[in-house]
Order: structure tokens, then sequence, then C-alpha cells
């Protein structure tokens, strides 16, 4: 069962035994939903480890008498409802500076009179759902989070060790952190700073850090190591030292999907005759545009720069070759489009210059 799955069984289970005042059958309500009745136990004893006050009388179970859902003077079920939304779509903050007082604004908005705080935010249904981030369990790295956290408030640096994607590598660093990055995009947290070992700002990944130690060095605030200065013209969170101008046609099966959307800095759409269209967008590191174009299929063909286009073409023609194909057809590379000019110096990609440490 998927994790949110799970989620929603657990919360209708707990709604369930509040309001019910002779108590529930188990076994009825596991019936009544389709789910495996064991199933429903083991989120019984959850609830009464996680703090729950659940009774059982005679095969039956509820929650103590008196206990429910709160209601609060002054705050309306839509607004507790939005910072519902807000907690289960920063659940992996929980760690941070930030996302323990949102915890704590939660407990005190809706505890009721024995200090329980609400697991669910209203008595009824919701009408409005959020996926919780699950791309990173950032529970194993909360003491990492910890040590950054105060660093950044503090000006404080920090020894590191940390592991590189690209290169595998494993490096002792100290870094001057100056602002904690969440990209709801990559569902991801970094660390942005000065580095020492490399003299310059680095974006880091929170998940990659091996080790993080506080050190009684302060540090004076450098502007260009928060986001927006070192994030500007970046696609996601690569940096580079130059701006691109990236061309990317679509198909028109695709075309409604990007009109909607805002993706990058820059964002200009110019229509084509048949419904297609070509988005614009001033890139600082089009390296990092690979995947995003490449999920698009058949349906993206990279127009500029040419280092770009010829960089996918080399990974579509391999991910064909996996599937046994391997014509220009295959890909969805059209033989009838004229050729693309040769690259100007102002389509050069820029080097890729400390995009993730």
């Amino acid at each position: 069962m998927a994790r949110n799955d799970q989620i929603v069984r657990v919360l209708t289970v707990a709604r369930a035994l509040a309001q019910s005042r002779r108590g529930v059958s188990l076994k009825v309500l596991a019936a009544r939903h389709g789910w495996p009745w064991r199933n429903v136990y083991r989120d019984v004893e959850a609830l009464d480890r996680a703090g729950f006050p659940v009774e059982t009388i005679d095969g039956r179970h509820r929650l103590t008498s008196g206990w429910n859902t709160p209601h609060l003077p002054g705050i309306a079920n839509d607004e507790i409802l939005a910072l519902y939304a807000i907690r289960a779509a920063t659940a992996t903050w929980r760690a941070t500076a930030l996302g323990r007082p949102l915890d704590r604004l939660w407990m005190k908005l809706t505890a009721t009179t024995n200090g329980q705080g609400a697991l669910i935010p209203m008595a009824r249904e919701p009408w409005f759902a959020v996926r919780s981030p699950v791309a990173i369990d950032y529970r194993t790295h909360d003491k990492i989070i910890a040590t950054f956290d105060r660093a950044t408030r503090d000006k404080l640096a920090v020894t590191c060790r940390y592991r590189a994607l690209s290169t595998r590598e494993t490096t002792a660093r100290t870094i001057e952190p100056g602002e904690l990055y969440w990209d709801p995009a990559l569902e991801s947290l970094y660390v942005i700073g000065w580095c020492r070992l490399r003299e310059g700002i680095r974006v880091f990944a929170v998940h990659r850090f091996l080790a993080a130690s506080l050190t009684d060095e302060r540090f004076a605030s450098r502007q260009e190591a928060r986001s927006k200065a070192a994030l500007r013209g970046a696609f996601r969170i690569w940096r580079g030292k130059n701006v691109v101008m990236v061309r990317v046609r679509f198909a028109p099966d695709l075309a409604e999907e990007i009109r909607e959307r805002t993706w990058g800095p820059g964002q200009r759409v110019e229509e084509e005759a048949g419904g297609g269209l070509v988005l614009t967008l001033e890139v600082a590191a089009p390296e990092e545009m690979e995947r995003w174009v490449l999920g698009f299929g058949p349906g993206a063909e990279v127009l500029q720069p040419a280092g770009l286009r010829d960089r996918i073409a080399v990974r579509a023609r391999a991910a064909a070759g996996v599937y046994g194909a391997t014509d220009g057809l295959a890909l969805g590379l059209s033989k009838r489009r004229p050729p693309l000019r040769r690259s100007s110096p102002g389509d050069v990609l820029s080097r890729r210059d400390n995009r993730r440490g």
C-alpha cells in the first residue's frame, strides 16, 4: 500500500474512534472499507503508542470520552485545514528551525483540554488534500539539519564531510552557510554557503553530508550566499557564470501543458502553426535541463544551444538502443526540419561551475 494510503487509513481509523460513543469493532470497520483487519489493529496500536487515549471495552475501541476534535473560538475550520495542508506539504522540514515551530503552532491551535493535539483537521471529511513529500526521508538527517540551522542563524562556520553526486568523491570542508533552501520541484533541502575548500559559493544537498560539526568561529554574512543571488538564472539549483538562451520546441499535444505553467527565468512562448510552440528560457546552467527535456519524450526538441541539443541527442539514442530502436524516427527527430545553425559565442554552455558542491 502506498504511504499516502496508509496515512489516510490511520486518519480514518482515528476519526472513527473519536466519533463513536460505544466504541468501534475493528473487524467491522475493516470490512466496511475493504482493509485487512490486521492492518487496522496495527493502526490502533500505533495511535496508542503515539499518545492517543485508546480505550478497549468488550472488544470495541474508542478514544477516551471527552476527547474530540477541538472547537476553536475565532478560528474557522478552513483556517485549520490550511495549516494542516501546509504541515503536510512541508513534512520534510520537521527537523528544521521552521518545522518545529510549525508543529508547536499546530499543537496550540488544535490541542484539547487534555493537551492532545488533533491528528486530523476537523471532524468531517476534508475537501482539500496534499501529498506529503516522500522523495527523501530527512528524519535520518535531523542532526545535520539542526547543525546548519544554528550555524546559519548564529553565523558559525561548519566543518563537514560531503559526498558529491557527480564524482562520488568524499571531501572534508569548512563551510560558511548563508541559507537553508528548499526546492519544491526537486523536493530537496539544500545548504547555500561559502566553501573554503573551493573558495567560492556552493550549493550542497543536505542528504549528502556524512557529518557536520559546529565550530566556534564566526563569519561575516555574504549576500552572494543567499538563494536570490546564488541561484539567479538557475533552472533549478545548478549555478553558472553566464546566462544562456535555451529554445525548446514542443509538439501540439504538449503545448497546452507548457502554456499553463512558468518553467523558468526569462520565459517566452512563440506559437507555431499546427498548435505547437517554442519555449525560450534564459538559464545559467542549461545542462540541468537535460532530464527535464528528456522527460517529455519525442514531443520536445531542443533548438539551441547546439551543445545541449547534442547532449540530449546522445542520451536519446542511448535510451532508444536499450529498447532496440536506433533510427531517428524512433527518437522523434524529424528529418524534414532544416539543419540548425552552429552555435554562436552566446550559445556556448557555461562552465559547470559549483552546481551542487
